[in-house]
């Protein structure tokens, strides 16, 4: 029996349903003293059976008490989400406001990142006092200010947001459920200022932690980013082509802090101490030598999560390893799910909000798939030993069935039980995993220890510790070269749309049944009728890329940019604009666009469409370009694609140049009429002006996209009478466009407005929305309604917002 995992499994449920059960204090309680004495009854010897059904209804609502704080906030006045004001200039740093530091600093990309807890914000008449947590983003390096310190910002202070788009990663929702409802951005360093110093061990520690990245900074070593990452747990500034490169081969996990290097740290002093306590035969005699080495073991593990700073996937993995080692010393250690049930309910009490966590979901599920994969693939790898051998032969089968063959199965299993999440979260399968794990997670194994070990000698004896350092790098350096010629292989991963509920669930349900199909012929029959529901699910994705007769234009929330998939009524599709940026960290084609096609069953673009080739419209098609089928790329041929254009012509893409008396390669798309309106002239260095404008026009309904053209580009537009029914609204709606008689000439019944919230040029201008206004157009806002969608069969529009829908 194992009481914990229906524990377990009811807490779990309980944080992800309670959006749909609301359940006040005094109800809750009422409602778990309720579901209590079915309980209790069962709890007698000749009901136990039950206690695997009685036990849900407590703790569920246990789930649902611990995180509609969460979810349900009722946040006090002096909250510091209630400060939050758009100052009339724009130009404007900010309000000034107080904070104790919680988390940080977190460096990347010449930006610092700290977590708060509000203590005062100025206002008009004053300073007042404030609460709750706050995530601080500041351009440029701040050294001055640590955990533990009381700092003074001024920034914009705003609510945390997503884009809102099918598919994407819901930052907003995340920052929500770990109690942050207020994000600020410094504009610059020289605006953070520290007023007092912490104390106490956390600023020992954060002192220690300092020491140690000032020492690997110090140091000549090579990787010194991804070093850091493994000791004290800063990833932020990992190189993305190295950060890309882990993840196409399935070995990311090895920069991240997790259950992983936490079992590394142990095993090393397990075998380190049980190895001085076999020297004393006193000591064997007085002690369980395991027993001790074990407990000995856990002491580095959470020295080592301190060191990281104690993220919350460093803590998880130091409460998984705790409790192994725990059930161990009460020689309950052979009931491995219910140790990670035990895990998982310390985990789930201490942050109800794990359900949601990518790293605990991959964590958990790569432990599980160990533990139940491993006794049941292991047949098909072990090699009897049955018969006479010679002694090399025998040597090799001891040493395959004690060494190779675990950790070849180990590596399979975690592999197996995570593909179908990470499939889900990032759309990628990574065919070199297998062989890239089974080399790399050995060394890391080596390098962790050498890390650690290194960072304290740096404080009493420095060139061994440099030694150790070097040598640590030198590993790094090694294992590098190992990912990146698997990441280079021609299929070192594939990119997969993103898999449905109910089709994870197939999934592991084949995997099930496959690893157990020697153990009952019912097994082989379900195996059957699982892999006949996947066809026919595969079926019927493939039925509607075939195309549902109408014409759908989605309107991508990608910020301050622009992108669109029109999808036609024949199936095809078409892409124009990519939206993009000036983060460097942040591309708009691999965080929203990507994400969006993917969800939506999409591999292929047969159009790619460039407006004109500005970093807002063009910034996120490469990423697209590298993952995606492209079969023909359109632009009006003024400016430069630069790697843009590297990628079409690596893959071979034809490019198309329209405008300028140039017409499209095709002049309807499944009964959609295509026409190239714009540019018919040159307009020298203005580029905006120089915008591909298209018209798609499907029976009674038409739609213009005009890119960014502004005043002198609309006057030559309402000379090819641009009528249409529906308006992308020209240059995101700037006071220099989408003048009186251009709108007056397309008669537009709806106007959509491609804008980033609270955008530091003010688009859409408070004018322009008023022309909208008087030609009693609808506007609709990508910055307010997410992603927005016109489907039409031509006659009539049908217009959706993904956020006010």
């Amino acid at each position: 029996m194992r009481p914990l995992v229906p524990v377990f499994i009811s807490l779990i449920l309980g944080t992800l349903l309670a959006q749909y059960v609301e359940l006040k204090d005094s109800a809750g309680y009422f409602l778990f003293a309720v579901s209590l004495v079915p309980l209790l009854i069962s709890l007698a010897r000749p009901l136990r059976r039950l206690v695997w059904i009685t036990v849900a209804p407590p703790f569920f609502v246990i789930g649902v008490l611990l995180i509609t704080p969460y979810i349900r906030p009722e946040l006090p006045a002096n909250h510091i989400k209630n400060f939050i004001e758009q100052p009339a200039d724009r130009d404007s740093p900010g309000i000034a406001f107080e904070g104790r530091v919680l988390q940080g600093p977190e460096y990347s990309n010449e930006r610092t990142r700290f977590e708060i807890e509000a203590g005062r914000v100025l206002t008009e008449g004053g300073w007042k006092d404030a609460s709750g947590r706050a995530l601080v983003t500041i351009e440029g390096r701040v050294d001055s200010v640590t955990k533990g310190d009381y700092a003074g910002f001024i920034g914009r202070v705003n609510e945390p947001f997503s884009f809102g788009n099918p598919g994407e990663f819901d930052y907003a929702s995340m920052l929500k459920r770990k109690g942050i409802y207020a994000t600020a951005y410094v504009k610059d360093g020289l605006l953070v200022s520290k007023i007092e110093e912490g104390g106490g061990p956390s600023r020992w520690i954060e002192n220690f932690r300092a020491r140690i990245r000032g020492f690997i900074d110090a140091s000549n070593t090579r990787h010194k980013e991804p070093l850091k990452a493994l000791i004290i747990g800063e990833q932020r500034g990992i190189e993305k082509g190295l950060r890309d490169a882990f993840a196409r081969t399935g070995t990311a996990h090895i920069l991240s802090i997790s259950g992983l290097h936490a079992g590394i740290v142990a095993f090393f002093f397990y075998r380190l101490f049980f190895s001085f306590i076999r020297l004393s035969e006193r000591a064997l005699l007085v002690f369980n030598a395991r027993k001790l080495s074990l407990a000995l073991a856990l002491g580095p593990v959470v020295v080592y999560g301190l060191l990281s700073g104690f993220p919350v996937p460093a803590e998880r993995a130091v409460i998984m390893v705790a409790a192994f080692v725990a059930t161990f010393m009460l020689n309950r250690g052979r009931d491995y799910f219910n140790i990670l049930a035990l895990a998982g309910v310390i985990m789930v009490l201490v942050y109800p909000y794990s359900a949601w966590d990518i790293s605990f979901q991959l964590s958990f599920a790569s432990v599980a798939g160990i533990i139940y994969l491993v006794p049941r693939l292991g047949k098909y790898l072990e090699i009897s030993d049955d018969g006479p051998k010679g002694k090399r032969e025998a040597v090799f089968i001891r040493r395959w069935n004690s060494s190779i063959a675990p950790a070849l199965l180990v590596t399979v299993s975690a592999s197996l039980a995570t593909a179908p999440l990470v499939a889900w979260h990032f759309n990628m399968v990574s065919l070199a995993g297998l062989a890239a794990n089974m080399i790399a997670v050995p060394i890391s194994g080596l390098i962790i220890p050498l890390l650690f070990i290194s960072s304290f000698l740096s404080f009493i004896w420095q060139w061994p510790a440099e030694a150790l350092l070097t040598l640590s790098g030198l590993l790094f350096e090694m294992m590098a070269r190992v990912i990146g010629f698997f990441s280079s292989l021609p299929f070192s991963f594939i990119r997969v749309t993103t898999p449905t509920l109910l089709e994870i669930a197939l999934l592991y349900a084949l995997l099930i049944a496959l690893v157990n199909i020697r153990r009952s012929r019912l097994f082989a029959y379900i195996a059957v009728c699982v892999f006949v529901a996947i066809l026919a699910d595969f079926g019927y994705w493939k039925y509607k890329a075939s195309g549902d007769g109408s014409l759908r234009a989605t309107f991508i929330s990608v910020g301050q940019g622009e992108s669109t998939l029109i999808e036609f009524p024949d199936g095809k599709r078409m892409l124009i604009d990519g939206g993009g940026g000036f983060n460097p960290e942040f591309d708009a084609g691999e965080r929203i666009v990507a994400p969006f096609l993917w969800s939506r069953k999409i591999d292929s673009i047969d159009y790619m469409v460039a407006s004109h080739a500005q970093l807002d419209h063009i910034g996120g098609l490469k990423f697209i370009a590298d993952n995606f089928g492209v079969n023909e790329f359109w632009w009006n041929g003024v400016g430069g694609l630069k790697s843009l254009g590297e990628s079409l012509s690596k893959k071979g893409v034809p490019i198309r140049t329209i405008g300028r008396g140039q017409s499209p390669p095709v002049s309807e798309i499944g009964a959609v009429k295509v026409e190239a309106l714009h540019p018919l002239k040159d307009y020298g260095y203005d580029i905006n002006n120089m915008s591909l404008v298209l018209r798609f026009t499907y029976g009674g309904e038409s739609i213009l996209f005009t890119g960014d053209i502004g005043e002198e580009g609309e006057r030559e537009l309402v000379k090819t009478a641009p009528g249409a029914t529906v308006l992308k609204a020209p240059h995101h709606g700037s006071k220099g466009s989408s003048g009186l008689k251009f709108l007056e000439k397309v008669g537009p019944s709806v106007v959509v407005v491609s804008a980033g919230r609270n955008n530091r040029f003010g688009f859409p201008n408070k004018d322009t929305l008023e022309r909208y206004s008087a030609i009693k157009a609808r506007v609709v806002r990508t910055d307010n309604d997410g992603a927005i969608t016109i489907e039409t069969n031509g006659k009539g529009l049908q217009v959706r917002g993904y956020l006010t829908q």
